[in-house]
């Protein structure tokens, strides 16, 4: 928050309830909990095989590196997802024709049904979050939205 002192030169104090990148990460955490909870029994998926497939269904195939900087999940975080979405039978390796050293995961037609049925369940749960916001609201949260992302990024 900005307040100006008797100088007139600006002061800023962190007040964490007022910090943009915090109210934004606890929100985040509150949407990603509470859609977990909407498909976590009926499917038995953590958040982080969710983001697996989530990248895959919307392309494919990727490695598990990118399928990682794109989700925003370590290394370990997506390779305990993969190992439990090839047990499910839900995505497949493949070894990359190019580069012999990495596989190529993509999603099996039962991992591509399930990715189907989450996704309605997902479209739903945005409906539901954002029903409180206008069309108005919603397409300038969308803009806030990318602008701030441009931005964080291009601070990385």
């Amino acid at each position: 928050m900005l307040l100006r002192d008797e100088e007139d030169d600006v002061k800023r104090d962190l007040i964490l309830d007022q910090y943009v990148p915090y109210r934004m990460a606890v929100l985040a955490h509150m949407m990603s909990e509470g859609f977990a909870k909407r498909y976590s029994q009926e499917f038995d998926m953590t958040i982080g095989e969710w983001r697996v497939m989530a990248n895959l269904g919307h392309q494919e195939p990727q490695s598990a590196h990118e399928i990682g900087s794109h989700s925003h999940l370590d290394k370990v975080q997506v390779s305990r997802a993969v190992a439990r979405l090839e047990k499910k039978d839900w995505i497949q390796r493949e070894g990359d024709k190019v580069d012999r050293r990495r596989s190529l995961l993509t999603l099996t037609p039962s991992g591509r049904t399930v990715f189907n049925k989450i996704g309605e369940l997902a479209t739903d749960y945005e409906d539901d979050v954002c029903a409180s916001l206008s069309t108005e609201e919603y397409a300038a949260l969308d803009r806030i939205l990318r602008k701030l992302s441009k931005r964080a990024q291009a601070l990385i």
